[in-house]
């Protein structure tokens, strides 16, 4: 496959990713009237110790893989940096897959509902798949081919509607705590099925040779991922705080543990997955911009491209929050069949700004190699968002968990925003 154009890489990457978040939109809304929200509060709040158990392997080492890759001088260098990160990402997963099983009794009592073991269990055999994809994808993206990860992308989601499709039929069948455990399955399925892809496509990389230079780029890899990582652990852990926190919260304000359970669904598994739709085209422009940003040559060209790049974040981010806003009606009645969920896809509008353009930012970020900045952003934003859910919920309800995330990630993308401007002045389109 010949590189491609930085355009064509995101409008791949963008089209494929609108099929795969169309699907998985579809999926959410099947598997929300399959289970309830209970149940699928329940599940979300197994997910965020599942993306916990990622992070080490899914976080920062596809990225640095990406951007070595994309500064390679030639392709025998492209490939001693996939040759190490997927050393780095076997090692990781076979370490910390018999961990995450061992403790996984533990962390459902942590999380304070112990319905959440089975789905623990089945997430476990995820952190080695997700590791090696990862690693493929950011070393196809550095090399500017954004058509093998979005082939395993589009695998990996249809195989997940297929598995839900054949457990369905145990819904009636099982208890609570296995009937949310359905989705976890679903997903080890796929991407173990992304994996497939992802390997088939590149048969053409050569065999691994051992090589005296793979200890020099594992080193790269590490400094290079390390920021990466502890702010990838830093969202996850925010992730899994706040579905511990949320319903503590919600209770302390007066509801009973099942009503809180089914307010952690609505908003974790019914509102947020809507306000991640524009990150279809935001985390396109992440991934193939990254890798642009790195190759660029002059200041004036970073300028420009991050300008662009912003822009048509912000962009998209706009239209998504206008739109929900103006159907949270029609989607809350026709597609989840709660009403009372319109005021809370309102209330939560903001968010689509927020979230597309603040992981651009990051994206550009980390091109640059400016990954300390972002972890210091990401680490103040989640600060902020734990301190401020702990004092609205019990006054607010869930409002005052969606008002506590749209703190966290504003001040965030400032952050971000400052760094950028610090470094090279405000993007500008000369």
């Amino acid at each position: 496959m010949k590189k491609e154009s930085l355009k064509r890489q995101a409008m791949i990457t963008a089209c494929c990713g609108a099929l795969v978040r169309a699907m998985g939109f579809g999926l959410r809304l099947w598997i929300s009237r399959l289970l309830g929200a209970e149940a699928l509060g329940v599940t979300e709040l197994a997910s965020g110790a599942h993306m916990l158990a990622l992070a080490p392997a899914a976080a920062g080492l596809p990225s640095a893989v990406s951007r070595l890759t994309a500064k390679a001088e030639n392709q025998e260098q492209r490939y001693l940096a996939l040759y190490a990160g997927r050393q780095m990402a076997a090692w990781l997963g076979l370490c910390v897959t018999p961990l995450f099983l061992l403790c996984s009794p533990l962390l459902a009592r942590a999380l304070g509902d112990e319905r959440t073991l089975p789905a623990l269990v089945f997430f476990a055999p995820c952190v080695l798949t997700v590791g090696l994809s990862s690693v493929y994808d950011g070393y196809f993206f550095g090399c500017g081919k954004a058509l093998p990860p979005a082939l395993s992308e589009g695998a990996e989601q249809i195989v997940r509607f297929c598995a839900v499709g054949a457990l369905a039929f145990l819904i009636p069948r099982v208890t609570a705590a296995y009937r949310a455990a359905l989705p976890a399955a679903a997903s080890t399925a796929g991407e173990a099925a992304g994996l497939i892809v992802i390997l088939a496509l590149a048969k053409r990389i050569p065999s691994f040779r051992r090589d005296e230079r793979l200890p020099i780029v594992r080193r790269w890899l590490f400094s290079l991922s390390l920021p990466l990582l502890l702010n990838r652990l830093c969202h996850t852990a925010l992730r899994s705080l706040s579905g511990v926190m949320i319903p503590l919260r919600l209770m302390a304000g007066g509801l009973d543990r099942a009503e809180a359970m089914s307010r952690l669904g609505m908003y974790s598994g019914m509102v947020m997955p809507l306000m991640f739709l524009p990150c279809l085209i935001s985390g396109a422009l992440s991934a193939v911009g990254g890798p642009a940003m790195a190759r660029c040559g002059t200041k004036k060209t970073e300028n420009r491209l991050a300008f662009r790049l912003l822009s048509a974040a912000l962009a998209t981010g706009l239209l998504c929050a206008a739109g929900l806003y103006a159907l949270s009606p029609y989607v809350s009645r026709l597609f989840y069949r709660l009403p009372e969920l319109t005021p809370l896809l309102r209330a939560a509008a903001p968010l689509a700004v927020l979230l597309p353009t603040q992981q651009t930012a990051g994206g550009i970020l980390t091109g640059l190699g400016l990954q300390k900045r972002s972890l210091a952003a990401g680490l103040l934003g989640a600060a902020v968002t734990l301190l401020c859910t702990w004092q609205w919920t019990p006054a607010h309800g869930i409002y005052g968990a969606a008002w506590a995330g749209m703190a966290g990630h504003g001040l965030t993308l400032f952050c971000e925003l400052t760094a950028l401007a610090l470094r090279s002045g405000l993007p500008g389109p000369d």
